[in-house]
């Protein structure tokens, strides 16, 4: 059982990488030109998400076990994932870094949206164990 939960942490972890990559993509070759790949590079994408893959997996191999009924275990971790995915959206959206310097001149122009453009991000992991959760876990 841990195996497929495993793996679907693990799966969900580098498919939200693949598409937040794609949405930093996005803006960086659309009329605007702007990267933010400064900051959000494809390391930090990964570390992202698998950290969010890896933690979500942990916590619904726990509440599994502790909880026999796996629709319910199934029930809460999505319940908290998503409220996380929410609370770290609008942690990004609300971060206000008067430091926040970039090298690129259309990400230092566009700078003070680059949390806002960051905010989606965090729905990218959850979204992703939503996806691959039925392919591993039955």
């Amino acid at each position: 059982m841990f195996k497929n939960i495993f793996f679907t942490g693990l799966t969900a972890g580098v498919f939200g990488t693949i598409i937040s990559v794609a949405y930093f993509f996005v803006f960086k070759y659309s009329p605007l030109e702007v990267d933010f790949s400064e900051k959000a590079s494809i390391t930090y994408l990964l570390g992202f998400n698998m950290m969010i893959g890896m933690i979500t997996c942990f916590v619904y191999f726990a509440i599994a076990k502790l909880i026999k009924k796996e629709g319910i275990a199934s029930f809460i971790v999505g319940f908290l994932l998503s409220g996380a995915a929410i609370g770290l959206a609008l942690k990004f959206m609300f971060t206000v870094d008067p430091q926040l310097v970039f090298k690129n001149e259309n990400a230092e122009l566009y700078k003070d949206f680059y949390y806002f453009i960051l905010a989606p991000i965090s729905f990218f992991p959850a979204l992703s164990w939503f996806t691959f959760k039925p392919l591993f876990i039955k």
